[in-house]
């Protein structure tokens, strides 16, 4: 079975400990990015974690740190969940690709940072992912299967790929609309892969609340595009390297389907014929315009992964939405 570590701030150092609990026990050695803890620090966590021997640091004494670093790729994959795809009116049988997009490294912050929310963006949403972290260079075509995913993945962590909807469509540029500082919220903790586990990826369960009230609750066997068919694709286009990270897609519940009128298909279908596409933003945007489940200034994000049997669990993030 794999372990649970998290990178934290105790007094002015900077360092990885192994989650025991409510209680870190520091790992060995200093390590300026996660691409360097990959290597001989993940040797020293498994150490420590078979010996469970050290000075613990109560967990509420530390201040917990995005367990992912920059500079590094963040790759993200686009309606990879059918429940999403349905959400937002489109047939999950009739996908036939892979949607990547990216998301700037600098938008990396903690499971405790606020996500602060851009004074021009008035459709900021949420999407609970869970997170890839790759374990060795890619540069060059691959076949992974599920049962070498630990052979590529070091380990899985809980992402949330925040993202300014009105941005999104009205301008049509992803890469801006998620890129914002703050609005990738990594961790707390990773959970770090033996071989045994590459199986219990499609079977998590990813849960969202904004201020108490579930938005999102999916498990990962509903991805269309599994994590082994994913980095086989993207070994083909670009190289990889340790520390990386792959988000997966989110399921169901986002902010933008909420509270949004589905339209028959026969009408969408009348609708995208006769509209231009800017005719079309605009009429999406308008309705959109009424929906009051995007996020303010206030609120409180809570997400957590875990598998059902409760062996793995990537921690809860907590963030607060708030204004520049």
């Amino acid at each position: 079975m794999g372990i649970h570590v998290a990178r934290f701030k105790a007094g002015d150092t900077e360092q990885w400990g192994w989650v025991r609990q409510e209680e870190l026990l520091p790992i060995p050695g200093q390590y300026a990015s996660l691409a360097e803890f990959l290597g001989e620090g993940a040797v020293r966590a498994r150490e420590v974690a078979a010996s469970g021997k050290g000075e613990a640091i109560p967990l509420s004494q530390v201040e917990l740190l995005s367990p992912v670093t920059a500079p590094c790729n963040i790759v993200c994959q686009g309606q990879n969940y059918r429940s999403h795809m349905l959400e937002v009116g489109q047939d999950p049988d009739a996908k036939n690709f892979n949607q990547f997009f990216r998301k700037a490294s600098s938008a990396l912050t903690s499971a405790r940072g606020d996500i602060i929310k851009p004074s021009r963006t008035g459709m900021l949403d949420y999407e609970i992912e869970l997170g890839l972290i790759i374990g060795r260079p890619i540069t060059g075509p691959v076949q992974v299967t599920r049962e070498r995913l630990h052979e590529f993945i070091a380990g899985i962590v809980i992402c949330n790929d925040v993202s300014a909807r009105d941005l999104q469509l009205s301008e049509g540029q992803w890469y801006k609309a998620k890129s914002f500082r703050t609005f990738c919220p990594v961790g707390p903790y990773v959970y770090l892969l033996d071989p045994e586990d590459s199986a219990k990826l499609m079977n998590l369960q990813l849960v969202l609340s904004v201020n108490n009230e579930v938005r999102q609750d999916s498990n990962t066997g509903e991805m269309i595009f599994p994590p082994e068919a994913t980095l086989t694709e993207l070994s083909g286009v670009m190289d990889l390297f340790p520390g990386d990270l792959l988000l997966t897609g989110t399921p169901r519940g986002v902010a933008a389907g909420h509270n949004a009128t589905k339209s028959p298909k026969w009408v969408r279908n009348l609708v995208t014929r006769f509209l231009s596409a800017q005719e079309l933003t605009q009429l999406v945007l308008k309705m959109q315009a009424r929906n009051t489940a995007y996020l303010k200034a206030g609120d409180v994000v809570r997400a957590s992964i875990f598998s059902p049997d409760g062996a793995i669990h990537l921690g809860t993030q907590e963030n607060r939405v708030a204004s520049p």
